[in-house]
C-alpha cells in the first residue's frame, strides 16, 4: 500500500534546494530527497550571475551571498601573453553590475542553512528506484542507498533535479538529444601565483586550438588557508598545469577532474506531473557559467507555477528559453575550442574584433550573465 506523501523533489544539489526553499517560504512543505550521504565537497560551479542574485534576493541569500563571495568584473583573453580583448561587465545590471565569484558548494551551505530554518530537512542516503506518473499523481519507490526495505510513496507531483544522468528522466524514457564535443577537457583547483587581477576571469588562446581558462574559487571551506588564493584552470588539453601563462602553480590541487562536454535538452520539461530542472533538464559547457544559474531559474518559474496552480505551462515556459541558453553555449564553446583550422582562425581574429563590436558585445555579455531573456511575470520578486 502507497503512502500518502507530500510533494517530491528528487536532488539536493542546488537547483532542488532552491525550489524547496521557494516552497517553503510559500508556506508549502516538500520531501527532498538525495542518495548521497553528504553533500559533495568539491567546488563546482564557480559564479553565480545577476539574474540569480536578483531570484534570490527575497530570500536572503543574496545578502549572504555578497558577504561570502567576490565580483567578478569581467573576462580577459589572451593570444599566449598578450592581451586582445577584453569583455567587462560594467553596466549589465542596474544593482548587480558583476558576476559573484562564489563556489557551487558554498551556495548549497547557504540554501540547506535556509532550508533547515523553514523546517525542511534533506533525506539523504535514500535512492529512487523507480517512477511512475499519470495525470493525477505520482507514485515512486524509494529505499535506503545502502539497500534495505523499499517504500511506495504517493504524491501530487515530483520535480526531477537529480542532474545529468536523472534516474527519474531515465525511468520515464524521456528523450535527452544532443551533441558532445569529441575531446575530453581537463579541470584542476589549485592555489597559483601571478599577478593577473582577481576580479577578472582569464583565458588564453594557443598554437593548435590549445585553450585554456582561469577564474578564482571563493569557497568559505578555504577561506582561512594560508598561501596564494585558489584559482580554477579549465582546459582541452592534457598536462594544462605544466603549461600555465602568467602563472605558476603554488601547490597541490584540492581537486583535479576530466570531463566531456554535451549540450543536451530533454524532449519535454514535463511528463504528466513529473517535472524537469536543472541538469536532469540541460547540460552544456561549464564556459558559458550557465549550469547552476539557469536551474535555480528553473526552479523559480516552477514555485511560481505552483503558487498559482499553472503547472501545466511549465514545458511552455522554460523549454525554449533553456533550449537558446544551451544553442548559444554550444556555439560559444565550439568557438573557443576551436576544433577545426576555420574555428581556429575565427577564434584569434573574428572573436576579438567581436568583443569590441556594441552590438555583438551586448548579446555576448547577457548570455554570460543570464540576462538575455526576461523573466515571465508570475509574481514580484522583490518583497
Amino acid at each position: 500500500m502507497a503512502i500518502q506523501e507530500q510533494p517530491l523533489i528528487i536532488g539536493a544539489g542546488p537547483v532542488g534546494l532552491a525550489a524547496a526553499l521557494f516552497l517553503a517560504r510559500q508556506g508549502r512543505k516538500v520531501r527532498i530527497i538525495e542518495m548521497l550521504a553528504e553533500p559533495a565537497k568539491e567546488s563546482r560551479a564557480l559564479a553565480v550571475n545577476p539574474r540569480t542574485l536578483e531570484i534570490l534576493e527575497p530570500t536572503g541569500l543574496t545578502r549572504q551571498m555578497l558577504e561570502l563571495g567576490s565580483p567578478i568584473r569581467g573576462v580577459t583573453f589572451h593570444r599566449e601573453e598578450k592581451d586582445v580583448a577584453t569583455l567587462k561587465l560594467e553596466g549589465i545590471h542596474p544593482k548587480y553590475p558583476f558576476m559573484l565569484a562564489l563556489s557551487q558548494a558554498s551556495t548549497e551551505r547557504l540554501l540547506v542553512r535556509a532550508l533547515e530554518r523553514a523546517g525542511v530537512s534533506v533525506e539523504r542516503s535514500t535512492k529512487l528506484v523507480n517512477c511512475v506518473s499519470s495525470s493525477d499523481q505520482v507514485a515512486v519507490v524509494l529505499e535506503p542507498a545502502a539497500g534495505g526495505t523499499r517504500k511506495l510513496v504517493d504524491g501530487p507531483w515530483l520535480l526531477a533535479a537529480d542532474g545529468a544522468h536523472s534516474t527519474v528522466r531515465e525511468t520515464l524514457h524521456v528523450g535527452f538529444p544532443g551533441s558532445s564535443l569529441d575531446d575530453d577537457w581537463y579541470l584542476a583547483d589549485l592555489p597559483l601565483r601571478t599577478a593577473l587581477p582577481v576580479d577578472h576571469g582569464q583565458v588564453f588562446f594557443s598554437e593548435g586550438g590549445a585553450l585554456s581558462f582561469m577564474i578564482r574559487v571563493v569557497d568559505e571551506a578555504f577561506r582561512d588557508q594560508p598561501g596564494e588564493p585558489l584559482w580554477r584552470v579549465i582546459s582541452n588539453r592534457p598536462g594544462s598545469l605544466s603549461h600555465l601563462v602568467l602563472a605558476e602553480q603554488a601547490g597541490s590541487p584540492v581537486w583535479e577532474s576530466k570531463f566531456h562536454i554535451a549540450h543536451r535538452i530533454v524532449e519535454s520539461m514535463a511528463a504528466d506531473n513529473v517535472y524537469f530542472a536543472g541538469d536532469a533538464a540541460h547540460v552544456h559547457s561549464p564556459l558559458g557559467a550557465r549550469g547552476m544559474n539557469l536551474g535555480i531559474e528553473d526552479a523559480w518559474v516552477f514555485s511560481e507555477l505552483v503558487r498559482s496552480n499553472r503547472l501545466a505551462q511549465y514545458d511552455e515556459l522554460r523549454r525554449e528559453v533553456d533550449r537558446r541558453v544551451v544553442r548559444r553555449v554550444e556555439l560559444l564553446t565550439r568557438l573557443a575550442a576551436a576544433e577545426s583550422p576555420f574555428s581556429r582562425l575565427m577564434r584569434n581574429v573574428a572573436f576579438p574584433a567581436a568583443i569590441k563590436t556594441p552590438v555583438l558585445r551586448g548579446r555576448m555579455l547577457a548570455a554570460v550573465t543570464g540576462l538575455d531573456h526576461q523573466l515571465p511575470e508570475l509574481s514580484e520578486r522583490r518583497q
